[in-house]
């Protein structure tokens, strides 16, 4: 496989030494908080249309679906074909439909259905552009480098959701829905010349898995122990332990009584602690034993957000989520490091596309969160399910020991 060129000598500035990759990172700084004005201006917009709460699910739903279903097929056409050729083709798209919905809120000439389907669309681009985003890594940096290039990525998202909505919020109050969407276009479009800059090496070559379908990625992941672990890891955190995400602002208002200044200091509070647990990572490198951490990392994650639902002290609130984004960044990252490292180049597209898919549920735990707090309250709807990530942490910490002899391997590769 041919490499990018950069020297491998080591340097503090690790994956961003490469001038492919400081492109394809700026390109991401671009695409994410341009999103952020998406993620708040697409709810706004709908409260301005109708009183419906049914229908501001309905547009949340559509976009999770629509991401849903275009995973899988996504990781296929990744595996297939050029990578950055995707991405341009799949923002520029985005740009485009972020510019007509932003037209049509300026026009006065927006509907809902207008919004259901742009959110459909939306989804569905943003899910075909995601495998390719991990995807193309090696034709970007030399892996040796990948724990810093997965930091780096992470740190833009950290960063994006602690200044991103604030700043959306101000854009949207003090000059509209409209223009907020506009920003979102203006991201993606920034994010595709910048794409457009990038002077990639050859594709790997296919290997034994290039023909399969997409499933084959479903099967690799099943097939294999340290894949299914890290992968389930995902999955449990997405499904169960981020729950709390959703039913923040019932703490911060019945539990804590902070109100909705006190909301967004606690989203902050998690937010800065994930932003310093990616700089924990690029220290850590490729330093043995990354696979322990993982699982122990998991395993406190989930004790400290039972914690935090049992808090009614607000100052503890803050350290207790600060402390569970520091532990979340460190295992997150790590799991993403570690399918970096020992998935089959010709599977990359597909089995990223599979660790897309399980980030995607973060969207729709919120409704079995929600139906337990409605019978049990908030606080055990929320310890319940941050429990399951510790609990399974430690059962893969027991029985799947070659999680860490597998990622000491790599890092050694």
């Amino acid at each position: 496989m041919s490499t990018p060129s950069a020297a491998r000598t080591g340097s503090r500035w690790g994956a961003l030494s490469y001038p492919n990759y400081r492109r394809f990172w700026l390109a991401n700084l671009a695409r994410v908080y341009g999103l952020q004005f998406r993620f708040i201006g697409a709810p706004w917009l709908v409260t301005e249309l109708t009183d419906s709460k049914v229908l501001l699910g309905v547009v949340a739903a559509t976009t999770a679906i629509a991401t849903i279903v275009v995973s899988a097929p996504a990781g296929v056409l990744a595996d297939r074909f050029d990578n950055r050729k995707i991405l341009v083709w799949s923002q520029a798209a985005s740009a485009i439909s972020d510019v007509t919905i932003a037209a049509l809120v300026l026009t006065g000439t927006v509907e809902v259905w207008m919004v259901v389907v742009w959110a459909a669309f939306a989804g569905a681009l943003g899910s075909l552009g995601n495998p390719a985003l991990n995807a193309i890594l090696p034709r970007l940096i030399e892996m040796h480098v990948v724990a810093s290039a997965v930091a780096a990525t992470s740190a833009i998202w950290n960063s994006a959701r602690i200044v991103g909505p604030a700043a959306a919020g101000v854009v949207i109050a003090f000059i509209g829905t409209g223009q907020a969407l506009f920003a979102t276009a203006v991201g993606f479009a920034l994010s595709t010349v910048l794409l457009l800059t990038l002077k990639l090496s050859d594709a790997p070559a296919g290997g034994a898995h290039q023909r399969g379908g997409m499933l084959e990625g479903f099967r690799y992941v099943m097939g294999d122990r340290i894949f299914f672990a890290t992968v389930g890891l995902s999955f449990f955190t997405s499904l169960f332990g981020s729950s709390y995400i959703v039913l923040l602002p019932v703490f911060a208002n019945e539990v804590l009584g902070v109100g909705s200044i006190g909301f967004g200091q606690l989203e902050v509070a998690a937010g800065l602690g994930a932003l310093i647990g990616t700089a924990a990572i690029v220290k850590l490198g490729g330093q043995a034993g990354r696979g322990q951490l993982m699982l122990l990392s998991a395993a406190a994650f989930g004790v400290l957000i039972a914690a935090f639902a049992a808090s009614r002290s607000f100052p503890l609130s803050l350290a207790l989520l600060f402390a569970a984004g520091f532990a979340s960044s460190i295992y997150l990252n790590l799991g993403m490091t570690t399918l970096q490292l020992l998935v089959p180049n010709e599977l990359r597209g597909r089995v990223m596309g599979v660790w897309s898919l399980t980030w995607v549920l973060s969207s729709l735990g919120g409704l079995p969160a929600g139906l337990v707090a409605e019978w049990l309250g908030v606080q055990i709807a929320v310890a319940a399910g941050a429990l399951s990530v510790t609990a399974f942490a430690l059962v893969l910490l027991a029985t799947v020991p070659a999680l860490r002899s597998s990622t000491r391997a790599a890092a050694r590769a």
